[in-house]
Formats: structure tokens, sequence, C-alpha cells
């Protein structure tokens, strides 16, 4: 988190805000916009100038910390699921399964 922080990009500032957020499940981009002090269209428009968007920041996110908890093995998928903003496992499995090519049972038997 405080790599996260020291990072001047637009990016890294909202991944330090949607990290302590990311089991909420109501993440919005006005509530993100709002933290760093502009509009949600600013937010938008000067993540477009570093080629990327509100949500592909937020599934980045999800993804790279839900492979970090499967991988430590020591807790369930269950709870990764929370962990990471889904209110559904099944959610959970169908996009781990579209990040990694594999279930979480077998991307944590690798």
């Amino acid at each position: 988190m405080a790599a996260l922080e020291a990072e001047k990009t637009l990016r890294a500032r909202v991944e330090s805000l949607l990290l302590p957020r990311l089991h909420r499940s109501d993440i919005t981009a006005e509530s993100i916009a709002s933290g760093l002090g502009m509009s949600r269209q600013t937010m938008y428009r000067r993540l477009r100038d570093e080629d990327v968007s509100f949500a592909e920041i937020l599934d980045a996110l999800r993804h790279r910390m839900a492979a970090d908890y499967i991988g430590a093995r020591k807790i369930s998928v269950n709870q990764t699921a929370y962990l990471v903003g889904f209110s559904e496992p099944s959610s959970f499995v169908r996009a781990f399964k579209r990040w990694t090519g594999m279930t979480p049972a077998r991307f944590r038997a690798t």
C-alpha cells in the first residue's frame, strides 16, 4: 500500500483508494473521484491520458489480489470472493477463470 501511495500516476492513486474498499461491492467511480478531489469525468479523462479506464484498474486490482489470496492458501475461495468485492462466489469463479484460464482450486493446486 505504501508503494502505491508513493506513486505519482493517477492509476496508482486510484488503486491506493480502491485497495481498502475492495471488499465492498458498492465501489463507484464517483466515490473514488471524490476521494481524489475531482469529478468523475475529470478522473476518466486523466485515466484515458494514461491509456487505462477505471473498470480496467478495478478488474486488474481484483485479479492481482485474488491471485495473492488464492496462492497463499490461507483463506477459502468464498472468503477470497468477498475480499475482492464479489457478492456471489460463482461470479468470482467466472472472473477468476477469465483472468487466469483456470478455476481457483486448480490455480491453488499449481
